[in-house]
């Protein structure tokens, strides 16, 4: 039980078979990517309206039909196993938060310190409020905590949000000790997904394009990523 536990992660081979896997199946693969994009360019335009929450649990549903596809679970569209599998949906979130949140605040912890000289802490008052005015520095920081932590708090916890869609175990412990071990093959798939999307977003928006532009190859990718997510599954829980 301790080796299977323990295996390690083929990412370069899991990444090429996810491809091949596309090729292979390259028109349903062309439906996901369009219907999810146009799912997301609906997000995008109707971004802090009502109309937002509908069409992210159509995106939800969508992508738990995606997985059970590969998986070869009928019904595609199982309402059962949705409604289950936002229960560690749900704690990925919460706990993403919980990490962002932390992060975000402990700079003013500083401020509480009673030991500290007067001066220091007027300084740093003035540089902290500074620094929280730069969005997109402050952004960039968040960013590249999330996916320091991400393997930790997103992708490894992923694997029980797949299993409740399948109808197997979804606990997060469970998740965490069958992909123990793994946690720079976690990190390299995050900078990837992280990288390539920031890098294809920028690009595009500095070409003068716009996010609806930006999203279809964007929507290319998250189709790929997601294949990889459930070849990584199978890897560590049904090889």
């Amino acid at each position: 039980m301790q080796e299977y536990m323990n295996k390690k992660l083929p990412l370069g081979r899991l990444l090429k078979s996810s491809l091949d896997y596309c090729n292979q199946n390259l028109k349903l693969m062309m439906v996901f990517v369009v219907v999810n994009y146009i799912i997301c360019a609906l997000t995008a335009y109707c971004w802090k309206t009502f109309w937002l929450w509908p069409l992210l649990v159509i995106l939800y549903v969508l992508w738990g039909g995606v997985f059970r596809y590969y998986f070869a679970k009928k019904p595609y569209l199982h309402f059962s196993s949705l409604f289950l599998s936002m229960i560690p949906s749900t704690k990925i979130v919460v706990l993403s938060v919980l990490v962002v949140s932390l992060f975000i605040l402990l700079p003013i912890v500083v401020l509480f310190v009673p030991i500290l000289p007067d001066d220091f802490m007027k300084s740093y008052a003035v540089f902290l409020q500074k620094s929280m005015q730069e969005t997109d520095l402050l952004d960039a920081i968040i960013n590249v905590v999330v996916v320091i932590f991400s393997p930790i708090i997103f992708y490894r916890p992923m694997m029980a949000w797949v299993a409740a869609l399948i109808g197997r175990s979804g606990t997060l412990r469970f998740a965490w000790d069958k992909t123990k071990g793994n946690y720079w093959e976690f990190l390299l798939l995050a900078i990837s997904i992280n990288l390539s999307i920031t890098l294809l977003y920028n690009g595009i928006m500095l070409m003068g394009g716009s996010i609806y532009i930006a999203l279809i190859p964007i929507s290319v990718l998250v189709v790929y990523f997601n294949i990889v997510i459930a070849k990584i599954y199978s890897f560590f829980f049904l090889s």
